[in-house]
């Protein structure tokens, strides 16, 4: 029975027969490329900005989830919890994307080589989906999210599902730099 390392390791080396290995060298020797890795600050300038992003939209997410379990922001509505979090996480989001670039600029084969990676891609492509469902959701429903005491089983387990889904995505984000490829 394979292990799991053996699976990315298997991914990694079949990603490499892939049209994206040159596509990644093709990014690593281009200016940006260049310029990113020969000033020492500023693969850690973005890294940071990356983990205080992520920060950022998952202590939005959670925030939102312990108002769906009722465990925080009870003086507020759904939807006024929504508007005061929801944006958090899109902005956040977009400075994921935009730091999540100039990473990938940083050490292009590593990444777009590397399985755990696309494992990210599809989980973030996931949670935004989810969040673009909840926000239509709150505004088409807003009695539906205003939960009793006892709430929605489903709704909560959906929202413990996230947060779930969130880790995975900061699992993945930390063990691309570890995965064999």
């Amino acid at each position: 029975m394979l292990s799991l390392g053996d699976i990315v390791f298997a991914l990694g080396q079949w990603l490499r027969t892939t049209p994206l290995t040159e596509l990644a060298l093709g990014i690593q020797k281009s200016w940006l490329s260049n310029v990113i890795v020969s000033h020492f600050w500023i693969v850690p300038t973005i890294q940071t900005i990356h983990i205080l992003a992520i920060a950022a939209v998952f202590g939005s997410v959670v925030m939102v989830n312990l108002r769906i379990f009722q465990l925080a922001g009870r003086s507020r509505t759904m939807s006024q919890t929504v508007r005061r979090y929801l944006p958090w996480i899109w902005w956040g989001l977009l400075v994921l994307l935009i730091s999540g670039i100039g990473m990938i600029f940083s050490d292009a084969v590593r990444n777009l080589t590397n399985p755990v990676f696309f494992a990210k891609m599809i989980l973030i492509i996931v949670a935004a989906s989810v969040s673009l469902w909840f926000q239509g959701s709150v505004r088409r429903n807003v009695a539906r999210w205003e939960l009793t005491h006892e709430g929605r089983t489903l709704i909560r387990v959906g929202a413990g599902a996230v947060i779930v889904l969130w880790c995975l995505i900061m699992f993945c984000g930390r063990w691309i730099a570890y995965a064999p490829t």
